[in-house]
């Protein structure tokens, strides 16, 4: 089962995550330019960013030139040029921006990013594209899910990972992403969490941040905005996530150029022509897909008949096969033991010669205690070597009678036992 797309509204619900957007008004009456309207007539919401200020607020703002905030329209130009949405950006610092779009099949998603630098370089911002995920549970799925384990199937599906909290994600995905592509963040501190709250279309909002120093020296500031998407339906739950990373950097203030990230994301206008022209195009993917999912279907069912039947034979192959391969199996095992014992008796005959010959050099020799079984080296060259058990030996060409001293004689070790 296929979760409904709602790209348009996730991806501005993401960017706006748990801030509802200020109306035009009140944006004008805090002394910034801002749409008066997001009307389908309004042509200034269709053509450039720099007319994305429809003409009544245009006139509103002619007094507000040194505004700190000027109005960027985001241009959609698979659509003619269109303007997406619109967000407030510092009114002197450079824009760039780069609108295309992921296809999964037939249906697509937005990528946008958006860099803002300002014109002493020393600050910038950056939105990276969304990244987009599914994840589904239940009985149903689990059990398909441990079928392909089983059958040692990987999963290689990328967009295939089960929701977790904004900050998590931070850590387990978007650093390590960051790090591979040579931008590693260190000194991590200040973990950010904003609670979640929903929002429309069963649609939860969250985001989290945490601060770090970049390579280069300056500070920066990781941000996750989060939308969860979650229906269920016949016991099983579906999942429809999707994270819009940013990145605040400076060498000076943090605090102060997060600010400005914030007045951007609080103030995201949608333009409704867009979001009609954007779900044109993604209802007829979400069609083709369809169609095309009814005929993989029909085929699957027409050949279904002979893939049991060729999995049945196969299976019977496997059963013989398997037997033939458990007794050569085997006796490649009892070779191998019979290998490694004949190696095994090898080393010890090499090891021993090899001692024998360093005794030999160094005139050493060695003899057995027969009453505690130990083993010494003592001076090589004579025939009769005895112990008084207080650790001191006594060699001599000639027998003596160690009872009478109390003396234990000692056994020489044969080469085949050293």
């Amino acid at each position: 089962m296929r979760l409904p797309a709602y790209p348009g509204l996730l991806l501005a619900c993401c960017l706006s995550a748990c801030e509802s957007p200020k109306s035009a008004a009140g944006e004008a009456a805090a002394g910034t330019t801002a749409p008066a309207a997001t009307s389908q007539t309004s042509p200034a919401m269709s053509t450039s960013q720099n007319a994305a200020v429809p003409a009544t607020a245009a006139s509103a703002a002619q007094g507000t030139a040194e505004a700190p905030y000027r109005l960027l329209g985001i241009i959609d130009p698979d659509l003619n040029n269109v303007v997406a949405f619109a967000l407030k950006v510092p009114r002197d610092w450079q824009a760039k921006q780069s609108f295309k779009r992921k296809w999964n099949g037939a249906v697509p998603s937005p990528q946008i990013y958006l860099a803002l630098r300002s014109p002493d370089g020393n600050q910038q911002i950056e939105y990276l594209p969304a990244m987009e995920y599914t994840y589904s549970e239940g009985p149903m799925t689990n059990n398909m899910r441990a079928q392909m384990q089983s059958m040692g199937i990987p999963n290689t599906n990328p967009a295939e990972l089960a929701p977790m909290s904004a900050l998590v994600y931070i850590k387990r995905v978007l650093l390590p992403e960051l790090a591979r592509r040579g931008l590693q963040l260190r000194d991590l501190q200040n973990e950010t969490a904003v609670p979640p709250k929903p929002a429309e279309n069963q649609v939860v909002n969250s985001s989290a941040y945490l601060d770090g120093v970049l390579g280069n020296g300056r500070r920066a500031r990781v941000e996750c905005r989060l939308s969860l998407q979650t229906m269920r339906s016949n016991g099983e739950t579906y999942y429809a996530w999707q994270v819009v990373p940013s990145i605040t950097q400076t060498s000076g203030d943090l605090a102060a150029s997060y600010a400005h990230t914030r007045v951007a994301q609080e103030s995201i206008v949608r333009n409704p022509e867009w979001q009609r022209l954007n779900s044109d195009v993604v209802q007829r993917g979400q069609r083709a897909n369809l169609q095309a999912g009814e005929q993989n279907l029909a085929d699957q069912q027409r050949w279904a008949d002979i893939s049991r039947r060729g999995h049945e034979t196969r299976m019977a192959d496997i059963q013989r096969q398997g037997a033939a391969n458990t007794a050569a199996y085997q006796d490649r095992m009892n070779q191998m033991d019979q290998q490694h014992s004949a190696y095994l008796d090898r080393s010890r005959s090499q090891d021993r010669q090899h001692e024998y010959a360093v005794d030999a050099i160094r005139e050493k020799e060695k003899y057995a205690d027969p009453s505690t079984g130990e083993w010494v080296k003592v001076d090589a060259g004579y025939n009769h070597v005895y112990t008084d058990g207080q650790g001191r030996y006594y060699g001599s060409n000639t027998p003596i009678n160690a009872g009478s001293v109390n003396w234990q004689e000692l056994q020489r070790v044969a080469l085949k036992d050293y």
